[in-house]
């Protein structure tokens, strides 16, 4: 590997690979310059030396690529080919061009599944894979929505449910002539419509993390990033609520005033729930 500034630092990212997960280790190669594209996998052949899932790294200058050996794949002492393959590629006088050709695919699995896996880490970025997140991850089930939101913000346990969500739009402009009093008559600047949705809704113990940031924020500035462009394709609106077990706040005014000197509730700080944000069916986040 040439010698740059920054080999010492991807020397010592290579010699502590066995002690990452895959995500972190992923992250961490992005830092140094290498993006998804430039990310190459494969599997070990043969018994593990590890019981980790990362077996080692290797950097290469020629494309400029890092390949990442895992103990897990198509070619992988526990993997899912039947032993026939691997015998066949023993007999063979030169088992390179086969073994590429079974490296292909299994890097393809490989990519996959850890980019998919983690959509949380927006890893993402300048290639396909944005497409194949907007499908699989769009607003059509509470399952899927669950695994979103789990990944997203994993520090606070929350639910996800279907119900119906009200807005606000506005009427259409008025029109002289008769009108009857059954319910069908408008009156008035907008309206309130109601449309089959879903509600995630974490819950916090308190209004701050550890770090003493608003979780109301947190949440906020998390799904803006990553699961607003997710859903995009949803079908569905989808409301971000935040339920607080310990709320000692006032009551705002816009941004400008405070209503009341005391914080809510009594003596106890008393429960709140704070609706974060929503996602329109056509993917606006309001």
């Amino acid at each position: 590997m040439t010698t740059t500034a920054a080999a010492p630092a991807l020397d010592q990212v290579a010699e502590a690979a066995r002690r990452f997960e895959l995500p972190a280790l992923l992250r961490v190669l992005r830092r140094r310059g290498f993006g998804p594209e430039a990310v190459f996998f494969e599997s070990v052949r043969g018994a593990p030396v590890s019981p980790a899932l990362i077996d080692s790294l290797r950097f290469e200058d020629a494309p400029r690529r890092v390949v990442v050996r895992l103990n897990a794949g198509l070619l992988a002492a526990d993997g899912p080919l039947p032993g026939y393959f691997r015998r066949f590629a023993d007999d063979l006088a030169d088992p390179r061009p086969f073994l590429a050709f079974l490296r292909f695919f299994e890097h393809v699995v490989a990519r996959n599944l850890s980019y998919v896996a983690h959509p949380a880490d927006g890893v993402a970025q300048g290639s396909l894979l944005p497409r194949a997140y907007q499908t699989i991850a769009g607003a059509r089930s509470p399952a899927r929505l669950h695994a979103l939101a789990r990944a997203i913000v994993p520090e606070l346990p929350l639910e996800v449910f279907a119900a119906p969500l009200r807005r606000r739009e506005p009427s259409p402009a008025a029109r002289l002539g008769s009108a009857r009093l059954d319910g069908t008559a408008l009156v008035g600047f907008s309206q309130v419509t109601c449309a089959a949705g879903f509600v995630v809704r974490w819950h916090a113990d308190s209004e701050v993390d550890d770090h003493g940031r608003a979780w109301a924020d947190v949440v906020r500035e998390r799904c803006e990033r990553r699961l607003v462009p997710l859903l995009r394709r949803g079908t569905r609106a989808v409301e971000l609520r935040l339920r607080l077990a310990s709320y000692a706040g006032r009551a705002e005014i816009g941004s400008r005033g405070q209503l009341g000197r005391e914080p809510l509730g009594d003596s106890d700080a008393a429960g709140w729930e704070i609706a974060v944000l929503r996602v329109g069916a056509s993917g606006g986040g309001r």
